[in-house]
């Protein structure tokens, strides 16, 4: 019994001492501002490109400055195609994103038609890039890559764009 009772306290400290050692952290949900996501003509029939910047301040956005954001995860992105209905066919999109100190990662894929004025969500990659060092750059560029499925286009494509984020913070 005193053997039993030996190692049932050694696991207790053992526990304890690891549960001191994961400090403390919290995780807090952000969404972006609402962006403009926007690709200059001409375009032609295949990829093509839409980019968007997001700048911020970190502090601003933590309500602390003696905090960092140890952990960030893209949690949804909602995109909507702005325009009339003289806008070449498209379809599918890429969403990347990228920032001075972070790699072009890819984050989600829609796989459908896109239609002006129907917003559309992509879907997310189970496991990302941790984007913890793109918010300490202060500014984010998202790339979204569409197929159009016309010749070409002269104009300019506008889409809207709403990206949410999970934050960890130390």
């Amino acid at each position: 019994m005193h053997k039993y009772l030996s190692v049932l306290t050694l696991l207790a400290l053992l526990f304890a001492g690891l549960s001191g050692c994961t400090g403390s952290s919290t995780t807090q949900q952000l969404e972006t501002p609402e962006l403009q996501l926007s690709a200059e003509g001409p375009l032609y029939a295949g990829a093509n490109s839409s980019t968007a910047t997001w700048e911020f301040d970190i502090t601003e956005i933590l309500g602390n400055a003696e905090k960092e954001v140890s952990e960030a995860r893209i949690t949804s992105v909602e995109v909507l195609l702005v325009g009339a209905d003289s806008l070449p066919a498209m379809e599918k999109m890429v969403f990347e994103v990228t920032s001075k100190n972070t790699p072009m990662t890819r984050i989600g894929l829609y796989e459908g038609k896109i239609t002006a004025g129907q917003p559309f969500t992509l879907t997310i990659a189970d496991e990302q890039e941790n984007l913890a060092a793109a918010f300490a750059d202060g500014k984010m560029t998202f790339v979204g890559d569409f197929d159009l499925l016309d010749e070409e286009y002269m104009g300019n494509i506008e889409f809207t764009l709403k990206v949410k984020f999970d934050l960890g913070k130390k």
